[in-house]
């Protein structure tokens, strides 16, 4: 019997040791803080804005910290939640991203892979399109997709009026179905798809953007890799808060200090280039260090919309 429980223990060491390895080199050779600010980082002056903000959470579940970082505890657990982020604009409102939708099981069940639904698990809360009803708040007349993964773009055909901004490479993209992009989110003939035009206008070191009120306060910047057209979005508020909201490059607003990639198992799942998702990844790193005001927010770190604060709460 003790022979045997050795064994046992012997062999859990060697599956530990392979499944967390490639992560203990990931911090190992980690690039670590990145470099001296450059001028080319910093924000431009802030626009006059009546912009407010507001989460909307969709969804929710929890995870080690380690599964949503490289050198993340093992034994912290983490929130992670399913958004949508409302801007409301004298010139509409506009969503980025729109959660989890009124018919994600719906959705889940008929696209998903067997072991997708059971490494993706979650909790629901109210869809976005029904927090907005309930609070008398106009729908967007825009929905900028960061991504085109089940989480983001569930909630889609719940807002048929809206235009879907999205860049060329991610309708592409969503043309093929994956284990994360699922036909019944994406495929509507109803759904109102406007592909984003960038401008060679450099942007916080953003080589291209794309001003969507043409005002300056609500910019879309590429951070293609984690799918071949995600992107980001850069909201001035009225007070002249500025925010980053930067989809799925990162999952966990931490592991930008020392521009951490996702855990290795989950980043090979879910990054479809993960050089191009750490080069975006360490972009953000550099613009959040010379740019010391401005608050980055990935779309799934719940410990940062709890600090921002959840709809009908707006930020200004």
């Amino acid at each position: 019997m003790i022979r045997r429980m050795v064994y046992l223990a012997a062999a859990l060491v060697v599956l530990a040791a392979a499944f967390f390895s490639p992560s203990i080199a990931q911090c190992a050779f980690s690039p670590g803080e990145s470099g001296p600010a450059s001028s080319q980082l910093l924000l431009p002056p802030a626009a006059p804005s009546q912009i407010r903000v507001s989460v909307l959470k969709t969804g929710h579940t929890s995870a080690p910290e380690i599964f949503t970082y490289a050198c993340g505890s093992l034994f912290h657990s983490v929130g992670i939640n399913h958004t949508a982020v409302l801007i409301e604009h004298p010139q509409g409102n506009v969503l980025f991203d729109s959660g989890l939708g009124r018919g994600v099981d719906a959705q889940v069940a008929s696209d998903m892979a067997w072991w997708a639904k059971l490494l993706f698990r979650f909790e629901k809360d109210t869809p976005a399109r029904d927090q907005l009803d309930a609070a008398g708040v106009a729908p967007p007349r825009y929905i900028a997709l960061s991504h085109a993964h089940w989480d983001h773009a569930s909630a889609l055909v719940d807002f048929l009026e809206a235009e879907v901004l999205v860049a060329g490479a991610e309708r592409t993209f969503m043309a093929a179905p994956t284990h994360a992009v699922l036909p019944s989110q994406v495929s509507s003939s109803a759904i109102r798809w406007r592909e984003i035009a960038f401008e060679n206008k450099p942007y916080a070191g953003f080589p291209q953007s794309a001003d969507i009120f043409a005002d300056g306060t609500a910019v879309l910047v590429p951070l293609f890799g984690h799918t071949p057209g995600s992107v980001g979005l850069f909201v001035t508020t009225k007070t002249g808060k500025r925010y980053f909201f930067v989809g799925d490059v990162v999952w966990n607003r931490a592991a930008l200090r020392h521009a951490r990639p996702k855990f290795w198992m989950m980043g090979a799942i879910v990054d479809n280039d993960a050089q191009e998702t750490g080069v975006a990844l360490r972009q953000i790193a550099a613009v959040m260090k010379a740019n010391p005001d401005l608050e980055v927010v990935p779309a799934h770190d719940a410990q940062a919309h709890d600090e921002l604060g959840y709809f009908p709460s707006r930020r200004e």
